[in-house]
């Protein structure tokens, strides 16, 4: 227990994981819980937390192996490979509380194919994410002689949880539907759009869809030729 002006001891969790409603755009709130551990008043707590993908804490069926290929690796490269993947850093300021309360923090959900926690999750089929939370921030407290002071909360403080992959799939489908979003820098756009003018194609869709089944076609001609 801590007294007098000693900094407050804090224990922090992950209480759950719930879809915004209302948000602008797909957004998780993680659910913290923080205590005083010795019941004591805190004042305010300026919260930053880093959530991270334990990506070596689930299994992962042949399909799921394959599409998480541009993720770590093939598979039997996963016993070095296969890594944490950071996603976010959010922060929130939690008000003043005495013993115990709950935080919510908001987890924007992207849609970027660049970012490997994106490709990494449109890849999972179903089962859970596991999730490692690390926090770290300042704590303003009242000190014995009544003035404010403040302490660094340290990087020991972790969490652990789980985000279901289904619960994932329905934020982005409320907000996407069926549609997948693929950047692409000018110069490819370009050709890209070119390509589909001279095709005379009704959608990218088509487009692509062409240009790929040309590509597997060639990938099976070089096989059938190599055996």
């Amino acid at each position: 227990m801590s007294g007098g002006n000693s900094a407050p001891e804090l224990g922090l969790e992950l209480l759950g994981v719930e879809a915004e409603a209302f948000a602008a755009t797909p957004t998780l709130n993680l659910r913290i819980g923080l205590r005083r551990l010795d019941g004591g008043p805190v004042q305010c707590v300026l919260l930053t937390t880093t959530v991270t993908i334990a990506a070596a804490r689930r299994e992962y069926g042949d399909a799921e192996r394959e599409r998480l290929t541009g993720v770590f690796g093939t598979p039997d490269m996963w016993e070095r490979s296969l890594r944490g993947l950071t996603w976010a850093r959010v922060g929130a300021t939690v008000p003043t509380f005495r013993g115990e309360t709950e935080a919510t923090l908001s987890l924007p959900c992207g849609h970027d194919m660049q970012v490997a926690a994106d490709r990494y999750l449109h890849a999972l089929d179903d089962g859970d994410v596991p999730l490692d939370l690390t926090f770290n921030g300042t704590v303003f407290y009242p000190g014995e002689d009544g003035k404010l002071r403040t302490a660094q909360i340290p990087w020991h403080h972790e969490a652990a949880g789980v985000l279901p992959v289904q619960a994932w799939r329905d934020l982005m489908d409320r907000y996407y539907g069926g549609a997948r979003w693929l950047r692409l820098d000018d110069a490819c756009f370009g050709r890209l759009s070119a390509y589909r003018a001279r095709r005379a194609h009704s959608s990218f869709d088509d487009t692509v869809d062409e240009l790929l089944r040309q590509a597997e076609a060639a990938r099976e001609g070089e096989e059938e030729w190599t055996v």
